[in-house]
């Protein structure tokens, strides 16, 4: 009976871990030098999306494929090397006058990044029921973006791209929230 358990334990980590190493990889894979920005925009809302349509099996599933809305948008913030995007301009040019312009900015247009995401998802508890499950996974989500994918904790290599350590970490815990929020 005990070892049932565990392998049970054992075999939903490994899923829940699985699916956020694919979405780590294709968020993190969409921000390389490089490569193609359809990576993070098109792979994870393909693999939201179909991955919702399979857990729900309704049509309102279909809803999530709006994510793809908030993952076209630019978290860049500008500086001497960057344009910035539209989002981290406004955000950047209301804090103006504050000290830690470029932190407010990089949290605020990160954070609401993440809670238009987190918004997209929304169709899952209305289904499913679970809004305590939605509100605690959305906001490790929104904490995840606030604190570790704006910071440069180095970078790695896969298939000949260096790929961000903090892009990974971030959209593997977004992708494995995601799925939690999916699931019962």
């Amino acid at each position: 009976m005990t070892n049932n358990i565990k392998e049970t334990i054992i075999d939903k980590v490994l899923r829940f871990s699985g699916i956020g190493i694919i979405g780590g990889l294709l968020g993190a894979w969409g921000g390389a030098d490089g490569t193609s920005k359809a990576w993070r925009r098109v792979g994870l809302t393909i693999l939201y999306t179909a991955y919702a349509l399979f857990k729900f099996r309704s049509i309102w599933a279909l809803s999530i494929g709006l994510i793809f809305i908030p993952l076209t948008f630019g978290y860049g913030v500008p500086d001497s090397t960057d344009s910035g995007s539209t989002l981290g301009k406004f955000y950047y040019n209301l804090f103006k006058k504050f000290k830690n312009q470029h932190l407010l900015t990089d949290i605020l247009t990160r954070g609401t990044i993440a809670l238009l995401c987190m918004l997209c998802v929304i169709v899952a508890p209305i289904i499913n029921g679970y809004w305590l499950k939605y509100i605690l996974f959305s906001l490790l989500t929104i904490l995840t973006f606030i604190t570790i994918s704006y910071r440069n904790l180095g970078t790695f290599e896969f298939k000949g791209k260096n790929l961000s350590i903090s892009e990974i970490l971030t959209w593997s815990i977004t992708t494995f929230c995601i799925y939690k929020i999916m699931n019962i």
